[in-house]
C-alpha cells in the first residue's frame, strides 16, 4: 500500500489518504477535501503545532474507518488513541523532520486474511507475517530520498523500524548491501522496478536479511533491484538482488529483480532471490523475477512458501530447492505454488539437482503452478540422498524447442511418499512422468499428458507404487513402461496414439509382482505397427480386465523367457489375427473375449470317433476343457506332453461317430 504525504511549511497542511483521498488543512483545522491534484513527492514534516496532528490524525481516521475528531469540539479524541503531547504545555508534540509516526489504530489488512492461507503452508513464519504486515500500514519511521539516506538508513537501522524508499531518488545507485539485522523491521517501496541499482565498481547486490546477525519479523514490499552486471567486476559473485540468509518469520512480496550479477553464470552468478540454510519461516510471494543471472529463487533453510510469483526468462532453475552456497544445503518442508514460470534453457522450472548434501527428510509440495517456453522440466528432483513426502500435483506446463528433458523427472538415490497427481504436461521431448530407481511408496494419478517425446509415463527401477488414472495421448514410444519396477499396479489409464506398447513390462530382477487392469489402450504401436497393447517380457505379472482396440497389431504379447503369469478377463475387437501371443507353459489364462486356444468345428478323421487337438500354447499343468457343439456326447480326454513334460495337445474321443466338436482350452 503505498501512502503519499505532502507538508508545506505555511499555515496550510495537506494530506493525502493511504487510500486514494486528499485533505487541506487550514489554520481553523478543518478538513476539506480536495477533488484533483496529485503529488509523486513525499515531503517531511517540518512545522509543529496542533493542526499538524490533527491533519494526521484524519488521515488515520479514515485509513481505519474511524472517527479520530470529536463532533462537538472538533478535539482529538483520546479514547483509544495515543496522542504525543509535551509534558510541560500537554499541546501536540513536533513531528520530527524526516519521521512520520506509526498508526496506533489499525484494522487487518488483506494480507492478514491470506496469512491463514499461507500459515497452513509454511507453519509460524506466514502466521508472523501477517501479524508484522500491520507495520505497512502504518506510517513509515523514515523516508528516504538519496542515495546517501538510503545507505545510512540501512546502516542504523533499528528494531521495529518502517522504512519508505520513495521513488524521487530512484535509481539509487547503491555502494553497498543494504543489510538488515534487526528485528521488526518492514522496508516499503513504491514498485519502481529500477528503485535500487548497484553503482559502477561497487560489486554489491541488493538487500540481505540476517547477514550480520539472526534476526526475525523482516518484511520487504514493493522494491525493484537491477543488478547493474556490466558495471561489476566479473571476480565479484553471487550478488543476488534479495537474500535471506539467517533470519526467522520473513515475508518477501510485490518486489522485483533483473540482471544480477554475474550474468548468465551457473552455480556462482546472481540469483533473483536466495534463501540460505539458516533461515527458517520465509514467504516469498507475488515478486516479479526476471532475465536474472543464475537461478530465479533458490531455496535452503526449513519452512518456506513461494507463492504466487512470476519467474521468467532466467537462466537456470526457476525455482530451485538447493542454494548453491559454500555449504550447499537443499530446503525442507517447503510450498511452491501458484507461480507463473518460463524461458529458463538451462534449468527446470521447480529444481532440486545438487550433488550429496546433508540428508535430511525433503516434504516438498509443487502445486498449481503455470510453465512455458524453454526450459527442461516442469519439475526435477535428483539427490544423491534420501527423501520423503514430495508431491507434485495440479501444475499445467507445455514445453517449446525439444531436448531429452522428462516433465516430471525424479531421480533420487532413495525416496519414499512420493506423489505426482493431477498435472497437465505438454510437448516435452523426454518422458511425461519420469520415477527413478530408489523411489518407493509413490503414487502417478489423474495425469494428462500429450505428445512426448518418449514414454508417456516411465517408473525405472521403483517398487510399491501405483500408476493409475492417467491420460496418455501421442506419446513417441510406449504409453506406460514399467522398466527394472517391482511391485507396481497399473489401472484405470487410457492410452492412445502410441508409437509403441500400450503398456510395457520388463527388466525386473526377479518375479515383477505387478497388476496391469482395467486400463484402456487404442490406437498403439503407430512407430512400427506391431507393437502389442500389453508386452509383458517379466514374470509374476497378473494381467487383468484390460480394454484394448487394436488396429492389426496384437492385443497382450507375452515375451520369450517370461512366465508365471495370470491372465484374466481382458477383452479385444476381433479385427485382424490372434490377439493373443502368450507362450510360456507356465502362464494361465482364462476368460479372454475372444477366447484363448479355441477350436471350433472339429470333426473326426475317417472313419474313427476321436478328435485331436493341438494347443496353442503349452500348458504345465493339465489345462481345463470346456465344450461348445460336442458331437453326439463325449466319452473321454486324454493328454499328449512334449520332451519337457508340459502339455501341448490333447484327444477327445466321442460317444459316436461323426459330428461337429467345438473345444475351449483354459488354465486351470
Amino acid at each position: 500500500m503505498r501512502e503519499d504525504f505532502e507538508a508545506e511549511t505555511g499555515g496550510t497542511f495537506s494530506v493525502r489518504t493511504p487510500f486514494g483521498r486528499r485533505y487541506a488543512f487550514d489554520d481553523s483545522g478543518r478538513p476539506e477535501r480536495l477533488t484533483a491534484g496529485r503529488s509523486n513527492r513525499l515531503h517531511r514534516v517540518e512545522s509543529a503545532g496542533p493542526n499538524r496532528d490533527r491533519s494526521v490524525a484524519t488521515d488515520l481516521a479514515d485509513a481505519t474507518g474511524g472517527g479520530i475528531f470529536d463532533d462537538a469540539t472538533n478535539r482529538l479524541r483520546t479514547a483509544g488513541v495515543r496522542t504525543r503531547r509535551n509534558r510541560t504545555t500537554n499541546r501536540p508534540r513536533r513531528v520530527r523532520a524526516g519521521r512520520l509516526r506509526r498508526n496506533p489504530m489499525t484494522e487487518p489488512s488483506r494480507r492478514d486474511v491470506l496469512s491463514g492461507l499461507l500459515a497452513a503452508a509454511a507453519g509460524s513464519a506466514a502466521a508472523e507475517s501477517g501479524g508484522a504486515s500491520r507495520r505497512q500500514s502504518r506510517f513509515p519511521d523514515t523516508v528516504v530520498t538519496s542515495r546517501e539516506q538510503l545507505e545510512r538508513t540501512f546502516e542504523n537501522l533499528s528494531a521495529g523500524e518502517t522504512v519508505w524508499i520513495s521513488d524521487e531518488g530512484a535509481p539509487y545507485r547503491t555502494t553497498r548491501w543494504l543489510d538488515v539485522d534487526v528485528d521488526g523491521v518492514t522496508v516499503v517501496g513504491p514498485g519502481v522496478r529500477r528503485l535500487v541499482m548497484p553503482a559502477d565498481g561497487a560489486n554489491v547486490g541488493g538487500i540481505r536479511i540476517g547477514h550480520n546477525g539472526r534476526c526475525e519479523n523482516v518484511e520487504v514490499h514493493g522494491v525493484g533491484y537491477h543488478g547493474n552486471p556490466d558495471g561489476q567486476r566479473p571476480s565479484a559473485k553471487r550478488l543476488h538482488g534479495f537474500v535471506v540468509r539467517d533470519a526467522t518469520a520473513v515475508l518477501l512480496s510485490g518486489n522485483s529483480t533483473t540482471r544480477t550479477h554475474p550474468y548468465h553464470e551457473h552455480n556462482t552468478g546472481g540469483s533473483g532471490i536466495s534463501v540460505e540454510r539458516r533461515a527458517t519461516d520465509v514467504v516469498v510471494a507475488n515478486n516479479y523475477v526476471y532475465d536474472v543471472g543464475d537461478r530465479g529463487i533458490q531455496l535452503a533453510g526449513d519452512r518456506i512458501a513461494v507463492v504466487g510469483n512470476t519467474v521468467v526468462n532466467g537462466f537456470d532453475h526457476s525455482v530451485a530447492l538447493d542454494a548453491w552456497v559454500p555449504d550447499e544445503r537443499h530446503a525442507t518442508n517447503v510450498l511452491v505454488r501458484g507461480n507463473v514460470m518460463g524461458g529458463n534453457p538451462q534449468g527446470a522450472l521447480v529444481g532440486a539437482s545438487g550433488g550429496r548434501q546433508e540428508s535430511n527428510v525433503g516434504y516438498f509440495d509443487v502445486s498449481n503452478n503455470l510453465g512455458f517456453g524453454e526450459h527442461k522440466s516442469l519439475c526435477l528432483v535428483g539427490f544423491g540422498q534420501a527423501l520423503r513426502g514430495i508431491q507434485i500435483a495440479g501444475n499445467v506446463s507445455v514445453q517449446s524447442k525439444k531436448g531429452k528433458f522428462s516433465g516430471v523427472s525424479l531421480a533420487i538415490e532413495r525416496a519414499e511418499d512420493v506423489t505426482v497427481r493431477g498435472n497437465d504436461l505438454y510437448d516435452y521431448a523426454g518422458r511425461g512422468i519420469d520415477i527413478g530407481g530408489g523411489i518407493e511408496d509413490f503414487t502417478v494419478s489423474d495425469n494428462a499428458i500429450y505428445d512426448a517425446g518418449e514414454a508417456g509415463i516411465r517408473v525405472a527401477g521403483a517398487t510399491d507404487g501405483v500408476v493409475r488414472d492417467n491420460y496418455v495421448d501421442g506419446a513417441g514410444g510406449a504409453g506406460i513402461l514399467l522398466d527394472g519396477a517391482r511391485y507396481v499396479t497399473v489401472g484405470g489409464n487410457r492410452v492412445r496414439r502410441v508409437g509403441g506398447a500400450g503398456v510395457v513390462s520388463r527388466n525386473a530382477p526377479n518375479l515383477a509382482r505387478h497388476l496391469i487392469a482395467d486400463n484402456y489402450l487404442k490406437e498403439f504401436g503407430r512407430s512400427d505397427g506391431t507393437s502389442p497393447g500389453i508386452l509383458v517380457g517379466d514374470s509374476g505379472v497378473n494381467v487383468r480386465r484390460n480394454y484394448v482396440l487394436r488396429s492389426g497389431a496384437p492385443a497382450i504379447v507375452e515375451r520369450g523367457g517370461a512366465g508365471r503369469n495370470r491372465y484374466e478377463d481382458n477383452w479385444a475387437d476381433a479385427d485382424g489375427p490372434n490377439p493373443w501371443r502368450i507362450g510360456s507353459a507356465t502362464s494361465a489364462v482364462a476368460g479372454h473375449s475372444p477366447a484363448v486356444d479355441a477350436h471350433r468345428g472339429l470333426t473326426p478323421d475317417g472313419r474313427g470317433n476321436a478328435i485331436r487337438v493341438e494347443f496353442e500354447k503349452p500348458y504345465a499343468d493339465p489345462p481345463k476343457l470346456a465344450f461348445g457343439r460336442r458331437g453326439g456326447g463325449v466319452r473321454g480326454v486324454s493328454y499328449a506332453t512334449d520332451g519337457n513334460g508340459d502339455f501341448v495337445g490333447a484327444t477327445v474321443t466321442l460317444a459316436g461317430r461323426g459330428g461337429v466338436v467345438d473345444v475351449f482350452v483354459e488354465s486351470v
